[in-house]
């Protein structure tokens, strides 16, 4: 449905507690909308069309459209492939694959005493809006070494439980011949290492949807829909240099390695109309606020420094940090969409969704819970760095259903803006499906493509490893009508 960006996502945490930065919003608000196989299978262009449930985080509005009540669950499996390199050097592929459940819905379907209200419908359940399960492996030599970071912290007294002090411990400072701090890269900072990276990345944010509509003279449907997004990410990262070439004197390897967990969950509220121009044609349109959103991160490092010295070689002991957590909150931008439908009966539809949002407008609030100096200075600093690093950006999505008696072929498109600053295009993505229909039973299948470059980067001004990744998505859904 859409490219997946991977940049500096998937960074190992040094020099402080805080792990959030400028593009760690991206998961949150960069998204990747799931639902049902008939949703996905169709480009996710919905906004117009409604009877949909994948559709009720979209546009609220097209619950009135449901005729009985209805349920569905919709497996899914989801296949990430990843290739990696540094520097134009050797491409190593990865895999990853997840099974899980994009929707889980149920709707309730009312016919009120009114002469113009023809329905007021109920619906709660989840759809997904991202997924996190990605893996990443490169090796490659390159100029520089993590060290040179840590030691400037340790040089100036300021040791990290998370890093400097870490190395501290593990002896890979040491007084020099005058009793001042040193290190093995003293005079050869931009020595050519050997270093490997692996990153593991799991997860998925997914939004339970409790949603209401009504259905005015089958002329006006009017929706509302509160979100409550649940996020649950976990990063694993081992990045290790070595000297194999003894270009450095005494060091020999050192592995650090990061976990990190988020979780949390957020509000938002989406409003939505559609509006049926003729049987033929239909037109939508949505608003969704800012998301409110409570995460905590729970985060460890270890740390290992190898040499050999005048007394042989020497195993460096693994260095453990204490538990972190950190607890904050997140607002990410506000959407709007305009929609419309052709609805041909008895042949199917054609469907078109625009929508707007500003990536620039992600907020992070470090001082919510605590009041700190620090935690403000930090939070000014990353959302300066958000407002200067990301820009607005159109998203649009069409899609298309033929209908051959009970049968169903559906197809999609995507067009999605990018959301850094100054970039220009659109990140694509397709979609197909099939389906049968039946009076109280339905069967679809849904398959979406997703492509995507980024890169990776393991620490502060480290070389970036340049990153392709191909995704596959297959769903399932199971719809019962009653």
């Amino acid at each position: 449905m859409k490219n997946i960006t991977i940049v500096a996502l998937m960074l190992l945490c040094t020099s402080q507690a805080f792990s959030q930065n400028a593009s760690d919003v991206l998961r949150y608000s960069y998204l990747q909308p799931g639902g049902t196989a008939r949703f996905i299978g169709s480009g996710g262009a919905f906004g117009a069309l409604g009877a949909e449930f994948g559709a009720i985080s979209q546009n609220p509005a097209g619950l009135a459209l449901f005729r009985t009540n209805e349920l569905t669950l919709t497996p899914s499996l989801h296949f990430a492939k990843t290739n990696a390199n540094l520097d134009g050097g050797v491409v190593y592929d990865d895999d990853k694959s997840k099974f899980g459940f994009d929707n889980i819905g149920l709707v309730f379907n009312t016919t009120p005493r009114s002469k113009h209200w023809k329905a007021f419908n109920f619906g709660i359940g989840y759809n997904r809006q991202a997924d996190y399960n990605h893996s990443i492996f490169y090796e490659g030599k390159a100029n520089g070494t993590i060290m040179n970071g840590l030691y400037n912290e340790a040089k100036n007294g300021n040791l990290d439980p998370f890093g400097s002090e870490l190395a501290a411990n593990s002896g890979a400072f040491y007084p020099d011949d005058n009793d001042n701090l040193t290190y093995d890269f003293a005079g050869n900072e931009n020595a050519l290492v050997s270093r490997s990276h692996a990153v593991t990345t799991f997860g998925r944010m997914n939004e339970m949807t409790i949603a209401f509509a009504g259905n005015y003279d089958e002329k006006l449907m009017v929706g509302a829909t509160i979100g409550i997004p649940f996020v649950n990410y976990r990063i694993e990262g081992e990045y290790i240099e070595s000297d194999p070439d003894t270009l450095v004197d005494f060091f020999d390897q050192l592995t650090y390695t990061e976990y990190l967990r988020s979780s949390g969950l957020g509000v938002n509220l989406k409003i939505g109309v559609i509006y049926k121009v003729s049987q033929a044609l239909r037109l939508g349109a949505s608003f969704h606020t800012p998301t409110a959103m409570s995460l905590t991160d729970a985060y460890s490092n270890t740390f290992s420094y190898d040499y050999t010295d005048g007394t042989g070689s020497n195993i460096g002991q693994v260095q453990t940090s204490p538990d972190g957590t950190f607890d904050y909150k997140l607002r990410t931008p506000w959407r709007a969409s305009a929609s419309a439908a052709l609805v041909v009966k008895k042949y199917g539809f054609l469907s078109a969704d625009f929508e707007w949002v500003d990536y620039a407008a992600n907020r992070y609030n470090f001082t919510a819970d605590v009041a700190s100096q620090d935690n403000q200075l930090y939070e000014r600093e990353v959302n300066n760095d958000i407002q200067r690093s990301y820009q607005q950006a159109m998203n649009m999505r069409f899609g298309g259903e033929l209908v051959l008696d009970d049968f169903r072929l559906r197809g999609g498109l995507n067009l999605l803006g990018k959301p850094e600053e100054g970039a220009t295009g659109f990140n694509t993505g397709i979609s197909a499906g099939a389906g049968v229909r039946g009076k109280s039973f339905y069967l679809d299948f849904g398959w979406r493509r997703n492509k995507g470059t980024g890169s990776v980067q393991p620490y502060q001004n480290a070389p970036l490893a340049s990153t392709k990744t191909v995704s596959n998505d297959f769903l399932l859904t199971l719809g019962f009508k009653f």
